[in-house]
C-alpha cells in the first residue's frame, strides 16, 4: 500500500497551521505585511501626498516604500510598497519625505513626517491666511 494515512488529529493540526499563516499574512497575499507589523511602520514617500479634498469622502493617496532595519541597526528600503491614505484636509507631505504611518480602519495613514525646516508642505492651518506652522520650524 502506497501513500500516507492521515489521522483526524493530523488533519486538524494541518488546518490550524494553515489558518494561522493565513491570518498572519493577511489571507495569503505575500505582498502584504504580517498583521503584527501592521500597527506602525516607517516609510519614504515615492510621490507627493496631497491634502484631502474631503476627510470622509475624498482623501488623497500616494505610494510609499517601507523601511526595515538591517543587521547593523540602520534602516534600509525594503521591497514592500504600500498605499498611504491622507485624510487631513490641511496637511500635504512632499515626495521623498521620511514618514511614520499606522494601520487604521484598513488603510495606512500618516501620523508623523520629517519635511525639513523650510518645507511648506506639512503645514497646519488654512491656505486662506489662517494660523500656520511648518513642520520642523516649531512655530508660525
Amino acid at each position: 500500500m502506497s501513500g500516507y494515512l492521515v489521522s483526524p488529529q493530523l488533519l486538524s493540526q494541518i488546518q490550524q497551521t494553515v489558518r494561522h499563516y493565513l491570518n498572519l499574512y493577511g489571507g495569503g497575499n505575500s505582498t502584504q505585511l504580517p498583521r503584527q507589523q501592521q500597527l506602525r511602520r516607517q516609510a519614504i514617500l515615492q510621490s507627493d501626498l496631497l491634502a484631502a479634498v474631503d476627510t470622509l469622502t475624498d482623501p488623497s493617496t500616494a505610494q510609499a516604500t517601507i523601511l526595515q532595519g538591517n543587521g547593523s541597526g540602520d534602516l534600509e528600503l525594503s521591497d514592500i510598497t504600500v498605499t498611504v491614505v491622507n485624510r487631513f484636509e490641511n496637511i500635504s507631505i512632499d515626495a521623498d519625505s521620511y514618514i511614520k504611518i499606522e494601520w487604521i480602519d484598513g488603510e495606512w495613514q500618516p501620523y508623523a513626517a520629517d519635511c525639513g525646516p523650510q518645507s511648506e508642505s506639512f503645514s497646519f492651518g488654512s491656505a486662506s491666511g489662517g494660523p500656520s506652522a511648518s513642520a520642523g520650524t516649531g512655530g508660525p
